[in-house]
């Protein structure tokens, strides 16, 4: 009958055990926090900057909607009577019932005589975003 003989296995280092330690899994879940909220605040801002693309988009569509009904229209058009002219509240369309409030304001012999300088903002977002545009018509 043959004997196995058990040969103990070798410590390298005493009596410690290979592995992580508790604090080790702490700070590495700690850098992958701070990672993961970083990425999280990189999509709101991305997404917030997508909706304002978009928004701003769609009220310089109506700026140049208007600038370019505007400059169709006779010179004598009421559309062009000097001062200011507004929609209030239309959507992207320039429909009533949307975020954005569109004004036109003319000046007459501005800036020689027998002109018109037309300026089109658009607003929204109660005021705190607009974009605006201007051309001059002559008679």
């Amino acid at each position: 009958m043959k004997t196995l003989r058990v040969i103990p296995l070798k410590s390298t280092a005493g009596n410690r055990q290979a592995g992580f330690t508790v604090l080790e899994t702490l700070i590495a879940v700690t850098i992958l926090t701070v990672g993961l909220l970083a990425i999280a605040k990189m999509q709101v801002s991305a997404i917030w900057g997508n909706a304002m693309s978009g928004n701003t988009t769609a009220a310089l569509t109506l700026a140049e909607e208007k600038m370019e009904n505007l400059l169709e229209k006779v010179y004598t058009h009421a559309d062009l009577s000097s001062g200011i002219h507004e929609q209030v509240a239309i959507d992207e369309a320039g429909q009533p019932g949307g975020p954005y409030h569109r004004i036109w304001a003319v000046q007459d012999d501005t800036p020689i005589p027998a002109t018109k300088t037309i300026m089109v903002t658009v607003r929204w977002a109660q005021d705190r975003h607009h974009v605006s545009l201007s051309c001059i018509k002559a008679r």
